[in-house]
C-alpha cells in the first residue's frame, strides 16, 4: 500500500467519523494490510493528521492562485466551477475534503485557525475578482450549506451544475450595474462589526 492509498483511506475516515476515526488500526483493517506498513509512509498518527490538513491547505492555496491568475471574472468562475464539479463527481476520498476538515475545525481551535486563514484567502480572492464583498460572503455561506447537505444526502451533487450557474451569474454582475445597491443600503462588514462591539 503506497502513501496515496493511506491518505485516501484517512480522508474517508475523516469525512465519516472526524479525526478520532483516523486511527492506524482501523485504516489498516479497512485497507486489509498490516499496521506495520503504515510506518513506511508516516512517523505516527499525528504525522498523518498533519499531512491531511496540509494537503487540504495546499490544494486550496493552489486552486485560488490559479483562480486569481485569470484576468476575466467569467473565465475565473468557469475554471473554479469546473474544479468543483470534478471534485464533487469523484469518488469520496479522492480530493482533500472540505466537509471533513470543517468538522474537525469545529472541535480543534488550532485547526480552526488554519481553516479560517484558508477561508479568508478564498473569500478575498473572489472579492477582488468580482468587486462584490457582500455577494461573495453570501455565496460562501451557500457553499458551506451545500457541502454539508451533500454529505448527508449524496444525491444533492446532481444539483451542482444548476447551483453553480446561478452562483456564477450572481457574482458576474459588474458592481456598477448592481441595481440592488440603489434600492437598499447595506452596512459594510466593518460597520456591522462596530455595531456589535
Amino acid at each position: 500500500m503506497d502513501t496515496s492509498g493511506w491518505l485516501k483511506a484517512a480522508r474517508l475516515a475523516l469525512i465519516r467519523g472526524g479525526p478520532s476515526a483516523v486511527r492506524v488500526e482501523i485504516l489498516a483493517r479497512d485497507l486489509k494490510v498490516t499496521k506495520g506498513s503504515f510506518y513506511w509512509h508516516f512517523k505516527n498518527r499525528e504525522h498523518l493528521l498533519e499531512t491531511l490538513l496540509r494537503e487540504w491547505e495546499s490544494e486550496s492555496e493552489q486552486l485560488f492562485r490559479e483562480v486569481a491568475a485569470r484576468s476575466h471574472t467569467g473565465d475565473a468562475l468557469q475554471f473554479l466551477g469546473e474544479y468543483i464539479q470534478k471534485s464533487m463527481s469523484s469518488p469520496p476520498g479522492e480530493y482533500p475534503p472540505d466537509v471533513g476538515i470543517f468538522n474537525w475545525a469545529a472541535t480543534d481551535r488550532k485547526v480552526a485557525a488554519r481553516v479560517n486563514r484558508i477561508e479568508r484567502i478564498r473569500i478575498d480572492t473572489l472579492v477582488k475578482l468580482t468587486g462584490h464583498p457582500d455577494r461573495v460572503e453570501l455565496v460562501y455561506l451557500v457553499w458551506l450549506g451545500f457541502i454539508f447537505r451533500r454529505h448527508r444526502s449524496p444525491g444533492t451533487a446532481e444539483d451542482l451544475p444548476f447551483i453553480w450557474n446561478s452562483v456564477a451569474d450572481f457574482l458576474s454582475v459588474p458592481p456598477e450595474e448592481d441595481r440592488r445597491q440603489e434600492r437598499i443600503v447595506y452596512p459594510t462588514r466593518k460597520k456591522r462589526r462596530k455595531a456589535h462591539d
